[in-house]
């Protein structure tokens, strides 16, 4: 098996991994999508440049998946999401002070960000695990609490992408979606790392809405939910506790919609005289080039942000993590 070769080679030697010219902290997931990577990578941003004294010091690096270009390239606020790929025009639209950046080899990435923005000293990877090139110096592993890696199986027949072995080269684990940090999946000592958490997912306060719900009369609006994310069905069944969901549009991740996907929601919205459209925060990133055959037509943004079970457990494990290699790679580079 390739995959496996793959990693051989890596491990032993016959490949080379190397750091990059910054300390890295790479999130990733063994499963395909669903897992949660973007709102955890903008968790991140907000965890570190908290500690280190600013957005200006904390940059995120991205493949940007989806994109029409290649290369590296910059994310700015007004880039389209085809040239920078939707996960990193959202984090840019939700960390504007951040530099965001995409390329698809991430050691030159990363040294472009060093060459072109000296006072960074952090870079977040949000889809680096299996960028072997690379030699994360702090490595994150989110684990779908609702899929648990002991029943899951490569694909095709499953939805792994990556060995189930991979998981115990890992410094931390995340469960996602976990009700409470007492429903952690039972773990093997032989393969769990000494620091694990849990996290849950909440609408978020951020007002990315073109309307806010509070403007509707009805009490449960009636609306068309769309949603082109990993795993929609569960996105559309969070909706239910506050809308009414008379229509369901759902498409594969990353999906890029057409015209006729527009047309075909405005002739729904008209004939069941719904109130408008409710979607993801990275739906609307790939519906923004729509907005005017949209118009008059409410665009309902909801937005998820990560919640801690444990918070002030990470932030200690995040401050031990800056001291051991932040501080040591600076104290090299004066030597």
């Amino acid at each position: 098996m390739a995959l496996v070769t793959r990693h051989f080679l890596y491990d032993s030697g016959l490949l080379k991994s190397r750091p990059g010219a910054i300390p890295t902290l790479v999130i990733g997931n063994i499963h395909v999508g669903g897992t949660g990577k973007t709102p955890h990578a903008s968790a991140f941003l907000s965890i570190l440049s908290e500690k280190l004294g600013g957005a200006q010091h904390v940059a995120l690096l991205s493949r940007g998946y989806g994109r029409n270009t290649k290369g590296f390239r910059w994310v700015l606020e007004d880039s389209g999401w085809s040239e920078v790929g939707d996960e990193p025009a959202l984090l840019k639209s939700l960390h504007p002070l951040h530099s965001i950046a995409v390329c698809e080899d991430r050691v030159l990435g990363i040294e472009r960000i060093a060459k072109e923005k000296p006072e960074v000293k952090v870079v977040v990877l949000d889809d680096g695990l299996q960028h072997r090139a690379l030699k994360p110096d702090l490595s994150v592993l989110l684990i779908d609490s609702e899929r648990p890696l002991s029943i899951s199986s490569l694909l095709p027949g499953g939805d792994l992408r990556d060995l189930k072995s991979r998981a115990s080269k890992f410094d931390v684990w995340i469960y996602t979606r976990c009700h409470s940090d007492d429903t952690l999946p039972e773990r093997s000592k032989n393969t769990s790392p000494q620091h694990v958490f849990s996290t849950y997912m909440s609408s978020s306060s951020k007002a990315l809405s073109t309307v806010k719900k509070d403007s509707f009369k009805a009490e449960k609006p009636r609306v068309l939910a769309v949603s082109g994310i990993a795993s929609p069905e569960r996105f559309i069944d969070g909706l239910l506790g506050s809308w009414t969901v008379v229509r369901r549009q759902s498409y594969p991740d990353h999906y890029q919609f057409k015209s006729k996907d527009i047309s075909d929601w405005v002739t729904c919205i008209r004939s069941e005289k719904l109130d408008g459209i409710v979607t993801t925060a990275k739906d609307a990133e790939r519906i923004k080039p729509y907005t005017s055959a949209l118009k008059g037509i409410p665009l309902i943004v909801i937005p998820i942000e990560v919640k801690w079970h444990k918070k002030e457990a990470l932030e200690k494990r995040v401050d031990e993590w800056l001291q051991s290699t932040i501080f040591a790679k600076e104290i090299a580079k004066r030597n």
